[in-house]
């Protein structure tokens, strides 16, 4: 397990969120940090036995952390931010839901067979394992806040009419109404698994996108975190090896 990993990720993505805030305006307060929904110019002093945690908002911080922070009212995006680190902290904790203390994951490997799952998408259709046999199966597990997954999507959703017969299958933890938003905008066209929480588990501490490609026996062939152009020419490698039976 990873907690400071994932917190110091969080840290940049926000920091990184504050520094466009700082270009575009000048006649505010920039904070440089981010702790339990609070913003701060300096890193404060926290009590012995604190738990920060740099994305969640809490209301139960010590008075004596609480006024250190700057007044939300002189944070430009202030709402923004927040929205921003509360949905990165659900995500790091459905991802790392499944870490032991080890620091070890479950995630499907090549030649193992594809894990059992029961999920819906965004029309309500129920699709588990039965569903996909006898058929080549893509799994993309993304988020909202996955640049790298979100460019990648108009590309992916071309691979349908390159394998008419595979079934291409996106999943995310949002709800019906935020993928619907996000796969119209970005033209993807797959079918997708929303809620699907317990897949989320599967990205540890490795990343998103993760991408899975499963033979017609029900067998993956390909797992791979991450995208490149490299990765996704190699992918469709594997889709035309298991349509083959390669």
């Amino acid at each position: 397990m990873k907690p400071l990993r994932f917190a110091i990720i969080a840290l940049i993505a926000l920091t990184s969120l504050m520094a466009m805030a700082q270009e575009q305006r000048t006649d505010i307060i920039i904070p440089k940090f981010l702790i339990n929904g609070y913003f701060f110019q300096e890193l404060p002093k926290l009590p012995e036995n604190a738990n920060p945690s740099y994305t969640r908002l809490k209301d139960s911080e010590p008075e004596s952390v609480i006024s250190q922070a700057i007044p939300r009212e002189q944070v430009r995006n202030a709402n923004q931010f927040l929205n921003g680190a509360n949905m990165m902290a659900t995500m790091l904790e459905l991802a790392q839901a499944g870490v032991k203390d080890d620091g070890t994951f479950y995630s499907p490997k090549a030649g193992e067979p594809f894990p059992p799952f029961n999920e819906i998408d965004l029309e309500g259709r129920r699709w588990t394992n039965d569903s996909v046999k006898g058929h080549v199966m893509v799994l993309n597990l993304w988020y909202s806040g996955c640049g790298p997954c979100r460019a990648e999507m108009p590309e992916l959703s071309t691979w349908k009419e390159q394998f008419p017969d595979v079934m291409f299958f996106s999943a995310t933890y949002h709800d019906a109404e935020v993928v619907q938003k996000i796969t119209e905008k970005h033209h993807f066209t797959w079918t997708h698994l929303v809620e699907a929480k317990d897949m989320m588990s599967w990205i540890g501490t490795e990343g998103f996108p993760f991408t899975v490609v499963v033979d017609k026996t029900g067998i993956v062939r390909y797992a791979v975190h991450g995208t490149s152009p490299e990765t996704r020419v190699e992918i469709i490698t594997k889709i035309k090896e298991a349509e083959e039976g390669i």
